[in-house]
């Protein structure tokens, strides 16, 4: 068991790293891309194809409070959530009771479970004026890729596994498996803003969609 939470802790040491690369190549727009890159970037294009709809960005003032709908292990659960603003990025979100969001670093957030802070979801924001949805969309593959120790990442094709409401488009996502765990990747236009949500979850906690349904309220302020 030592080892595997070793390895679990490893994995979200890895990602974290990655993702920092990726969201700095992010930020430099598609200065420096390469003919493999492009070529990436055409495949997950085309896996979103079809998927736009008319972009209907949330501008409307936001109630205080929010009743959302998750499952647990299959059980079916409906709480009341608070709007809750970052401190770090421009956007706010609607945040279930023991949960806590916190700035990790520059264009990065940790919304985590307060019973065990190894479960949670990093929240990045990007303008569209600073980045490409493709680029974004290809890097958070690239990264599930990397830690998924030999096994290829698994493409999330039901739709109530990704995020949907308005103002939302595009979205694509992709999950490796552990003993431990499942890390997924999730990435998603809002308006102006693109959103990349990576999520750390353990077999034993299993708020996989209870992140999904709170990551799916993100607008900007």
């Amino acid at each position: 068991m030592k080892k595997t939470w070793l390895l679990f802790a490893t994995i979200t040491m890895a990602i974290s790293i990655l993702a920092a690369c990726n969201s700095n190549e992010g930020s430099n727009g598609t200065e420096g891309e390469t003919n493999s890159q492009v070529e990436t970037d055409e495949t997950v294009t085309e896996e979103v194809a079809g998927e736009n709809s008319e972009e209907r960005p949330v501008t409307e003032e936001r109630s205080e409070e929010k009743i959302l709908n998750y499952t647990v292990s299959g059980e079916a659960k409906e709480e009341s959530s608070i709007l809750t603003k970052s401190d770090e990025q421009n956007y706010s979100l609607y945040k279930l009771d023991g949960f806590s969001l916190t700035g990790e670093e520059p264009n990065k957030d940790s919304l985590y479970f307060d019973d065990n802070s190894a479960v949670f979801m990093r929240v990045e924001t990007i303008s569209k004026d600073e980045a490409s949805y493709e680029i974004i969309a290809n890097n958070m593959l690239e990264t599930i890729a990397a830690v998924s120790v030999g096994k290829e990442p698994v493409k999330i094709d039901e739709t109530a596994k990704l995020p949907q409401g308005e103002g939302i488009t595009n979205p694509v996502g992709y999950e490796a498996s552990f003993e431990l765990g499942t890390v997924s990747g999730i990435v998603f236009e809002q308006g102006n803003l693109i959103v990349r949500l990576t999520i750390f979850d353990q077999n034993s906690v299993n708020l996989t969609d209870a992140f999904l349904k709170m990551g799916e309220t993100i607008a900007a302020n």
